[in-house]
């Protein structure tokens, strides 16, 4: 994958269905969950009046053994070594459950660490995983 884009995906599954499923699948993928978090009530402990029917949930994937080896050889890896988040939205405006992922390009990693062909290769690759993954949702 070259290009920097934002998958998503609308499902008639409900938020909670979506995300057992995430948490289902993800070993299959070779990952484990790193965080699992209701944003409406992360939102909410923070003083954010939220609207009554919106549902989101933010789900991060992650390869430990894949992630410590590549930022203890290249420190610089560190930011961009983060969890695959995936992000889970519904309320009143959406029709069914918006599924979405950021999924970072070789095109992106080319600028910013222009000499480390690995990781142009590698941060690509594991968000295809994601992707593949939420398309058995």
């Amino acid at each position: 994958m070259s290009q920097s884009e934002i998958f998503f995906r609308e499902t008639d599954k409900s938020v909670e269905e979506v995300a057992d499923r995430i948490r289902v699948l993800a070993g299959d993928f070779g990952f484990i969950i790193r965080s699992d978090a209701d944003m409406v009530e992360e939102y909410k402990t923070h003083g954010v009046k939220v609207k009554p029917d919106m549902e989101y949930r933010t789900i991060m994937l992650c390869i430990p053994q894949k992630a410590y080896n590549s930022v203890s050889s290249d420190s610089r890896r560190a930011s961009l070594i983060m969890p695959k988040q995936i992000s889970i939205y519904k309320d009143g405006t959406t029709k069914g459950t918006v599924i979405s992922h950021l999924m970072i390009g070789s095109d992106f990693l080319k600028e910013v660490l222009p000499d480390d062909e690995m990781v142009q290769k590698s941060i690509p690759a594991s968000c295809r995983k994601v992707v593949d993954m939420i398309g058995q949702i």
